[in-house]
């Protein structure tokens, strides 16, 4: 073999690019060492910690008795391979973490499902138009969700937490280590609803399926007791048993329309409900007191056009009195022409129709009080005497939602003080008192006695021992069927009340008929008449007569 000679130029080429190699891999590990050795330690640092975010918790939901309604649950679960295996359900503070990473999933959780749904509300992932709007101004990630309808949208930013993180450290390959730290999130205060979780439960099992509406509330103070709307959906699906299949059906059943809250978000007309407006504007306006009397002769005739009264027979002379309990249409077409449109709108505003009542739900209608330049600017028509008829009778153009009906009852109930309508049961107490004078009221409330006792409309309820005041109704649906809503509102015991109870069936025929049996179920246990019979249409006849 040949050997290099020192003294050649091969050699000396071999020394330099030995010498200078070793010059780059010095320079190179003083720059790492020296140089970048901080950026490069925490880099590892970095690789090896991990913070992860522990979502807070939203309020827990109460009913009136420190019932639970709405609460978040963590459900927790481990990997195996695409399989998650839960292995836990419950709150955060009560479950944590113990050695190992387990995955968690936040939930909601209903526990009084259908019933309540409309009240609770229910929760959804956010979207780009709700990071957009932002409206709690808070930073939101891609995986939170917020109150899509009912309580939890309404106060979303008031039922929202403050998240948690956790420090966990994690091997090279990502595995956890064990957990460092932690900041707990912040869980928001409990929230109280002025409803009863029971009767609210036990009327929609009533309702069994109907599409109706139940609302009970307190009318020296607003506040809303029970709220049903039948039919609902399980806001669960949404959340604790995520059921897409099951969310698909609610949005997509355009018949029985489940996700419709009807006692807010339904507009119907009210039919002769509405005579206690009529009524109060009357005697308010000194246009008819308690004496005035009218004579119903069966059939009004105004030109080409004919308006008969609901029963087909005359009831004679006929005062205001006798009118409410009757539900005569003749006596109200007569007295909508006394009073004209302006004062028939006037008290109709005054009443709360075509305003929203300001309930803490999300989705609440105002409604529509129709007047001439309403009728043309939709219908491009003048106003005429038979628009003002059928305004008196609550018909025409009237649209008004089940909540703003109740709220009406519990005017009257309240001697003319009107207050605000609320779900919450601490909230501040908000009247205005109409300043009905107390000759009229009276004259009102004697008229809705009557019509709960034999001679009335409200025949299933002639046999309490409580004394109901009360007015029926029968609306007209309006969309060319013979279909009518069935109405019944009431207040009891009638001189000191302690509840307003409105029922509104849609399509269901008669009031008197379908509501008034309905309200009777409810009452009789309500103020423990356990033993008063509620008769049902088949004995209609037999009552009449």
């Amino acid at each position: 073999m040949n050997q290099i000679d020192d003294s050649s130029w091969k050699y000396w080429l071999m020394k330099f690019g030995l010498i200078l190699s070793l010059g780059i891999i010095l320079v190179s590990i003083l720059k790492l060492s020296v140089v970048k050795g901080k950026y490069y330690k925490d880099l590892a640092i970095e690789n090896k910690l991990m913070e992860k975010k522990i979502p807070a918790a939203r309020s827990v939901i109460l009913d009136r008795k420190g019932r639970i309604v709405a609460k978040s649950v963590y459900q927790y679960f481990r990997m195996d391979g695409d399989s998650k295996i839960y292995e836990g359900v419950g709150d955060f503070h009560g479950y944590k973490f113990e050695g190992k990473d387990l995955a968690y999933e936040l939930k909601r959780f209903y526990p009084y499902g259908e019933s309540m749904s409309f009240i609770t509300g229910y929760v959804g992932k956010i979207n780009q138009d709700d990071k957009n709007e932002n409206k709690c101004e808070i930073k939101l990630g891609d995986n939170e969700v917020m109150g899509r309808s009912g309580i939890e949208s309404f106060l979303d930013c008031q039922i929202r937490g403050i998240d948690g993180r956790r420090l966990v450290e994690v091997d090279a390959r990502g595995k956890y280590v064990r957990e460092l730290g932690r900041q707990e999130p912040v869980v928001s205060k409990n929230l109280y609803l002025s409803i009863d979780a029971y009767w609210q439960e036990k009327i929609y099992k009533l309702l069994d399926g109907k599409k109706a509406v139940v609302i009970i509330s307190e009318p020296k103070t607003g506040k809303i007791i029970n709220m049903v709307s039948s039919p609902a959906f399980d806001p669960n699906a949404f959340s604790y048993d995520a059921n897409q299949e099951k969310i698909k059906e609610y949005l997509t059943d355009n018949e029985n329309l489940p996700m419709m809250n009807r006692t807010i978000s339904g507009r119907y007309s009210p039919g002769s409900v509405f005579k206690i407006v009529m009524a109060t504007a009357g005697l308010e306006s000194g246009v008819i007191d308690k004496s005035t009397e009218i004579e119903d002769i069966g059939v009004l005739k105004v030109g080409d056009y004919t308006y008969k009264t609901w029963s087909g027979k005359s009831d004679g002379m006929v005062n205001i009195i006798k009118a409410i309990q009757r539900s005569n249409d003749i006596f109200f077409y007569k007295l909508g022409e006394k009073l004209g449109l302006n004062r028939i709108y006037d008290w109709t505003k005054k009443y709360g129709y075509g305003n929203k009542t300001g309930v803490e739900l999300s989705g609440e209608l105002d409604g529509i009080v129709p007047n001439e330049k309403w009728k043309k600017e939709v219908k491009g028509e003048n106003w005429y005497l038979g628009d003002t008829y059928h305004l008196s009778i609550g018909q025409g153009g009237l649209s008004i939602t089940p909540l703003q009906v109740n709220q009406m009852t519990n005017i009257i109930a309240n001697k003319g003080v009107k207050c605000k309508m609320s779900v919450l049961k601490d909230s501040k107490v908000e009247c205005t008192d109409l300043k009905i004078k107390n000759e009229n009221w009276e004259t009102i409330v004697q008229g809705m006695k009557n019509a709960c006792k034999s001679g009335g409309t409200a025949w299933p309820l002639f046999n309490f021992k409580t004394e109901i005041a009360c007015k029926t109704g029968t609306a007209e649906v309006g969309d060319g069927s013979k279909d009518t809503q069935a109405w019944l509102t009431a207040f009891a015991p009638a001189d000191d009340p302690q509840i307003s109870i409105t029922v509104l069936v849609e399509r269901g025929g008669e009031g008197s008929d379908v509501a008034a049996p309905i309200v009777g179920d409810i009452l009789k246990e309500w103020f423990d008449e356990t033993n008063t019979v509620v008769p049902r249409k088949v004995d209609k006849k037999i009552i009449s007569e």
